[in-house]
C-alpha cells in the first residue's frame, strides 16, 4: 500500500440534492439535478474559514476566561462555514434559478435546513476520495 493512493483527489464534494422525506432526486425544471458543491474539508479554502470560527472562540473564551457560547452562535458559525465553503449551486428556489450569492446561500440554509444536512453528511461520506 502507497499512502499516495490515499491522497484526496478532489477539491470539491458535490452534493446531489433529494426530498427530505421520498428521498427521491430534485430536479430543476430543465431535467437537471439539484446540485450543491463545497470546498472538502481539507481544503484551503475550508481551513480558511474553520481556523477564522476557532481563533474568534479562542479569544472569546479567552476573555471570559469561560467558554460561554450560545447555540444560537454555534448555529449561526455551521450555517456560515456551509454558506463560505459552498463553491456553486444548480437549484430552483421561488421559481427560479438563482445566482449563488453569501445572501441568498444563508436564506436557503436556514429555511430548508435538510439541506444542511445533506451537505454535511456528503461531506462525512467524501472518505471515498481514494483512487481505486
Amino acid at each position: 500500500m502507497d499512502l499516495m493512493n490515499l491522497k484526496p483527489t478532489s477539491d470539491t464534494v458535490e452534493v446531489l440534492l433529494v426530498h427530505p422525506s421520498s428521498l427521491e432526486s430534485l430536479t430543476n425544471a430543465d431535467g437537471s439535478e439539484m446540485s450543491i458543491t463545497v470546498y472538502s474539508p481539507h481544503t484551503k479554502e475550508y481551513k480558511a474559514v474553520l481556523h477564522e470560527h476557532t481563533n474568534k472562540r479562542i479569544a472569546k473564551a479567552s476573555k471570559r476566561k469561560a467558554s460561554n457560547f450560545s447555540a444560537e452562535e454555534l448555529e449561526a458559525d455551521t450555517i456560515n462555514l456551509l454558506v463560505r465553503t459552498t463553491k456553486d449551486w444548480d437549484i430552483t428556489y421561488d421559481g427560479k434559478k438563482p445566482k449563488l450569492t453569501p445572501e441568498l446561500c444563508t436564506v436557503v440554509y436556514t429555511e430548508l435546513f435538510w439541506i444542511r444536512d445533506q451537505i454535511e453528511e456528503a461531506i462525512a461520506d467524501s472518505v471515498d476520495f481514494t483512487k481505486a
